[in-house]
């Protein structure tokens, strides 16, 4: 029996996630590579404003001029440059300059409780500059901004979801390197690098059981000035500090893999696996194979 013309229903076809055929807004967030639109302007944008964007705009190696509302600045290197709604900007790049500019709309960032801002509330949306100073940090940052570049273009499913999470993560970074250039630009920066500098070397030689004074050496200060720095800035001392790396690194390989004690002492550098052993109850509280039943029960 078929049914009348006015029973006849048209069945929206969804994806997934209930998503329609075809996208019925814009995303609230957009990336542009630098070059793009300042090539065929000679590399230099007048001074404008957005009323509802927020922007975020990057340049790695290369030389160029900001100006937000009434103040310069000349950048080289690898800099970001945050610029809030409303603040009037513009931009002199050196020829074929390498970067991005990410456009957030302001209604992305002020959302209800689940929104973007929520776990980067400390995030200071105000009209500055702020240096890269990790390659690291600028190689993640990187792989987000082109991940978000093809999210948005290729229109695939839950595409919203993927682009909310790499936003989070994009600004995560920014939120980071404000961090970083905060410590660079305080009383307290030299002091703030060699403590960096320290949680690098730890990084690289923790499995090597460098006493002290090896990575004192390494930093070129005294070995009472290290211990000063890490009991004030961390309140704990160098040799702990070194020992929860170690730690740390136990508890990974004792819950996500299957090497025995004896194997995770010797990837750890403990010729001794009886002294590894007494080493990890010292300092978690229970031995190995109890710390492993615990991670598997839970």
């Amino acid at each position: 029996m078929q049914s009348s013309g006015a029973e006849d229903k048209v069945i929206p076809f969804y994806d997934l996630y209930g998503e329609a055929f075809i996208r019925q807004q814009p995303n609230l967030v957009y990336v542009e590579d630098i070059a793009y639109r300042s090539r065929g302007l000679g590399w230099e944008i007048a001074p404008h404003r957005h009323n509802r964007l927020s922007q975020v705009v990057v340049v790695f190696n290369s030389q160029w001029s900001v100006e937000l509302d009434d103040k310069q600045y000349h950048l080289a290197g690898n800099w970001l440059v945050i610029i809030p709604a409303g603040v009037v900007h513009g931009f002199h790049f050196t020829p074929d300059t390498q970067g991005f500019v990410l456009s957030i709309n302001e209604a992305l960032l002020s959302l209800g409780d689940n929104n973007l801002a929520n776990p980067l509330t400390e995030l200071v949306w105000q009209a500055q500059t702020v240096e890269f100073k990790d390659p690291q940090q600028i190689q993640q940052f990187c792989t987000y901004i082109n991940l978000l570049k093809h999210e948005l273009s290729a229109d695939e499913l839950a595409q919203n979801v993927a682009v909310t999470h790499l936003l989070q993560m994009i600004l995560l970074t920014i939120l980071r390197q404000q961090r970083l250039h905060a410590m660079t630009l305080s009383q307290v920066s030299h002091e703030s690098d060699i403590l960096l500098n320290f949680r690098k070397l730890i990084e690289q030689h923790y499995c090597q059981h460098l006493a002290v004074k090896d990575y004192a050496h390494k930093l070129h200060i005294s070995v009472s000035k290290l211990n000063r720095l890490c009991q004030t800035l961390l309140n704990n001392s160098p040799k702990a500090i070194i020992h929860q790396r170690l730690v740390i690194e136990a508890k990974r390989r004792l819950i996500y893999t299957k090497q025995s004690a004896e194997e995770i002492a010797d990837v750890l550098g403990f010729s001794d696996p009886a002294y590894f052993s007494r080493f990890f109850k010292k300092m978690v509280g229970c031995t190995a194979g109890a710390f492993r039943q615990q991670g598997q029960m839970n």
